[in-house]
């Protein structure tokens, strides 16, 4: 294994059921699974010959959906598990991870139309708590989370840690999809205005930044995942952000702090300045003006099938991932491909409350 610094890949997939408006038309009384079932395998025979380092293939962390959707529609929280267990479990066996994914998806009686429940609180902690003992029932003690539509409150946030989860990896650090208060009905509300890009262990008081020396903090490390800050892409993203909110709030918190996130499975062009800012990262670690970076990135499993997009396939997830290794490389750093376990045990460590 090199000695050079070690640059660790985080690489999770949020393993949603298909969307119709990547996939096209699906039935309303389930969730229909054909990006994982297919396209993970199609996926990890594309990346089998890439190495990092430690001679080691790309290594993934696969999120299990488990939440009131799922439980809605199939009966149980851990229906996935159970239905695609061995699936899911061979993943495992092959040196992968599984995690968990849940969303604050909730069905309107009156309406039948699902929204991002972020106003009832009490409901959204209930929600974890059964999924989580749901899972654990199915076989699965998961490790790592991350959330749907990377939504957070300081209360559940707490709840992952008391239930035992070692890894949370869903903030987009310095990005947020609202001002003020989220709305309601509605749904991709989040808030990482506040949160730096290196990893932490975050406040008891406030999940979005890390914990001082005397405050209470949690004992579930937060990664968060990598962002590009340079000028040119963050104020493009949050011109983008105001354009699908109508929130003009967020153009001028793009302009304050810029930042810029973008799946795994995007066309390289996109995903190219993220892999520019782990170059950057990586010299001023070596300056000693910062730690080392760690990478983390994810994807969902409908953009590795054919899709309706014109952004997201799997062919450029080989591409960007190739690129991400020759850019660590040349910088002078060392890449290992690590899961979200993985990474909580061998770099959590490090990773110390702020003074």
């Amino acid at each position: 294994m090199s000695t050079a610094l070690q640059v660790p890949i985080v690489i999770g997939c949020d393993t949603d059921p298909d969307r119709e408006s990547f996939v096209g038309p699906l039935p309303s009384e389930r969730l229909v699974w054909r990006g994982m079932l297919e396209g993970i395998p199609a996926l990890k025979r594309a990346v089998a010959d890439l190495r990092d380092d430690a001679g080691a293939p790309p290594r993934f962390t696969w999120l299990v959906r488990a939440d009131e959707q799922v439980r809605d529609l199939h009966g149980d929280y851990a229906w996935c598990l159970q239905a695609h267990g061995d699936f899911l479990r061979g993943l495992a066996a092959e040196g992968d991870a599984l995690g968990w994914h849940p969303h604050f998806w909730r069905l309107d009686r009156q309406t039948h139309r699902w929204y991002q429940e972020v106003e009832d609180e009490a409901w959204q902690l209930k929600v974890l708590r059964e999924a989580h003992a749901a899972l654990a029932r199915a076989g699965l003690t998961p490790a790592s989370v991350r959330m749907g539509w990377t939504y957070h409150t300081s209360a559940t946030f707490n709840t992952l840690d008391q239930l035992g989860i070692r890894l949370e990896f869903s903030p987009f650090p310095g990005l947020r999809s609202y001002s003020g208060r989220p709305a309601t009905r509605d749904e991709n509300q989040f808030d990482w205005s506040s949160t730096p890009t290196q990893s932490f262990h975050a406040s008891q008081r406030d999940c979005r930044v890390p914990a001082r020396a005397g405050e209470p903090a949690c004992r579930m490390l937060t990664l968060p995942c990598w962002v590009a800050t340079h000028p040119f892409w963050g104020l493009a993203a949050g011109a983008q952000m105001a354009r699908k909110t109508g929130d003009l709030g967020l153009l001028w918190a793009a302009l304050r702090r810029p930042s810029y996130v973008i799946n795994v499975t995007a066309k390289p062009s996109l995903f190219a300045p993220m892999i520019r800012g782990v170059g950057r990262a990586i010299a001023a670690a070596r300056a000693g003006h910062r730690p080392a970076p760690a990478f983390a990135t994810y994807f969902h499993p409908d953009e590795l099938i054919p899709n309706r997009s014109t952004m997201y396939a799997l062919a450029h997830v080989r591409e960007n991932l190739v690129a991400l290794l020759d850019c660590i490389r040349r910088a002078g750093a060392s890449p290992q491909f690590a899961t979200a376990d993985h990474y909580a045990d061998h770099w959590g460590a490090e990773v110390r409350v702020t003074a």
